[in-house]
């Protein structure tokens, strides 16, 4: 309603002042006024002077019209007695002019008392609403009516307006249909990411079952294999009890054989010798025979005994390097057995056993490095999704921050973090001066400068970490000096402000320290969500079509 109110023409105070305005009556826009036969005074060096536009914009606040700004006009003299008083853009402007204008002439002190030169007789000032003889009429105060001006009917500014708000409307129509679009794409992408999570958080529960179960199994394996080894340890300690007590039962019988062996070398020895003596006993026979003249036929008996005895000496020589030979083979037998049995029944099993364990570490490796790729894959993507919703929710702050006008009854409304609300500080100018209203809000104003500086400041951090609940958290210092003289100088409201701004500075800029836009659900205190914003905008959308149809059958 209040957006409509400032839209429409204004309505005239008078009959009177209704016959006297024109339809198509011009007036030079942006509204200005001129005020005329302003006292002032020769200086010393012969230059005129007098009041200033900001003295002359608070009287004529202090009466009521609102205007923007006051311009004196000055000549090569100096100042010329004239002042341009401009107003806003809008029809509200338009209201607080013609209500200046009306004073004027309500006083008699309006455009035709100046024109008919009432203005000889006092020293009064006159003023009146610029219009179309005072844009074209020559002399230094219609040029500085023209600069940045122009001519304009009512009806010619009403159905501009009228344009832009349909070209607005138009555009905001499209821009939330294609934010609806980019919302529903937007829910999609995330619809699809929380089914792919999902997809990906049963995947790895059932990764981390099979892990599981693999190990359990690899667990009861290994357990199992080490029951055989055991086993086969026992086994092994048993065969190589068998072989000890083998080789020494084989050692004993060798030392048996070497004894032997030995006592028939010596009976050999024996043997040799007697048959030396018996040799040597019948060369002596021999001799004495043949000294005898025995006979030929003992002769020969004697001959072939003693070929008999080399080939019996011959025969016990071979037999002891066959017997030699044999125990020496069996020895190395012996120690081959005893070094095969060793490696087969040690080194084997432990060769398996690290086999099979890096075999399962490598198989465990493998499904670790595969869910970790996708991993990252899945948050690659969450990331491109977040910035994309980013991106949207920037561009609806910048259209939301551009059409303050049309949103500023809503909820949903841009609130600018960090920034400081003039009033507690103006409240408390108000009280501790005391004194002229526009001294107190002048000073109002550079103390909320000053402290939104400092808010600014990243070195001053007037905050502590609080973990006497188990949770860290920040909390004010109350013992910071300049948040003491803040609440001592000016009040707890001040200093609640301060504190509320340094808070949200840090919280959503704590880098920058610079005022940022958010969108913010005013009724209930927090930032708003992408679809609140959305139900919105097709508020708005759907009233100013409505506006517009029912203007359309007037």
């Amino acid at each position: 309603m209040k957006n409509e109110q400032k839209q429409k023409p204004p309505v005239e105070d008078s009959p009177a002042e209704t016959s006297k305005m024109k339809k198509n009556e011009k007036f030079v826009w942006p509204w200005v006024g001129i005020v005329a036969n302003i006292p002032t005074e020769v200086e010393k060096s012969g230059r005129r002077v007098g009041k200033s536009g900001s003295a002359l914009r608070d009287e004529l606040i202090q009466k009521g019209f609102n205007p923007t700004r006051v311009q004196p006009i000055w000549n090569f003299k100096g100042h010329s007695g004239f002042a341009l008083v401009e107003f806003s853009r809008d029809f509200e402007g338009f209201e607080n002019a013609m209500k200046f204008e009306s004073s004027y002439l309500s006083d008699r002190h309006g455009k035709k008392d100046w024109e008919n030169g009432s203005h000889l007789r006092d020293d009064k000032p006159y003023g009146w609403v610029a219009r179309e003889d005072d844009y074209n009429r020559s002399g230094i105060v219609s040029k500085e009516v023209r600069k940045k001006r122009d001519l304009k009917s009512l009806s010619q500014i009403q159905e501009e307006d009228e344009r832009k708000m349909n070209q607005l409307v138009e555009n905001m129509a499209q821009t939330i249909e294609m934010k609806k679009i980019s919302k529903q794409e937007l829910e999609h992408k995330v619809n699809e990411t929380s089914r792919v999570l999902k997809s990906l958080e049963l995947h790895s529960a059932q990764l981390n079952q099979i892990y599981k179960e693999e190990a359990e199994k690899m667990q009861m394996n290994l357990q199992e294999q080490y029951k055989q080894i055991l086993l086969g340890h026992e086994k092994s300690l048993s065969a190589l009890e068998r072989k000890r007590v083998e080789l020494e039962e084989r050692a004993r019988q060798i030392d048996i054989n070497e004894a032997e062996m030995e006592k028939s070398r010596r009976e050999r020895e024996m043997n040799q010798k007697a048959m030396w003596e018996q040799n040597e006993a019948n060369k002596e026979a021999m001799n004495l025979a043949e000294k005898h003249q025995a006979s030929s036929s003992l002769v020969g008996l004697f001959k072939e005994k003693e070929k008999l005895h080399k080939k019996i000496m011959e025969m016990e020589a071979k037999l002891n390097e066959t017997q030699e030979l044999e125990l020496e083979i069996e020895n190395l037998k012996r120690n081959t057995n005893v070094k095969k049995y060793m490696v087969g029944s040690d080194g084997d099993a432990e060769y398996m056993e690290k086999m099979a364990l890096a075999k399962t570490q490598m198989e465990l490796e493998a499904r670790e490095t595969a869910l970790h790729e996708k991993m990252m894959a899945l948050s690659q993507k969450e990331r491109v999704t977040n910035d994309e919703y980013q991106d949207a929710r920037k561009e609806m702050i910048l259209f939301w921050n551009g059409n303050e006008d049309l949103v500023c009854e809503e909820k949903i409304r841009v609130k600018r973090m960090g920034q400081l609300n003039p009033e507690p500080f103006l409240t408390a100018l108000k009280r501790k001066l005391r004194g002229s209203k526009a001294k107190a809000d002048e000073r109002a104003m550079e103390v909320c400068s000053m402290w939104e500086a400092q808010i600014g400041d990243v070195q001053w951090h007037p905050f502590k970490v609080d973990d006497s609940d188990g949770k860290a958290k920040n909390v004010v210092d109350k013992k910071d000096l300049k948040l003491i003289k803040l609440r001592n100088e000016y009040g707890e409201e001040v200093y609640n402000e301060v504190v509320r701004a340094k808070q949200e500075l840090l919280e959503y800029n704590a880098s920058g320290s610079y005022v940022t836009l958010e969108l913010w659900n005013f009724e209930e205190n927090r930032k708003a969500t992408m679809e609140e914003v959305t139900d919105v905008m097709l508020k708005i959308r759907k009233d100013l079509v409505a506006k517009k149809n029912k203007r359309k059958r007037r």
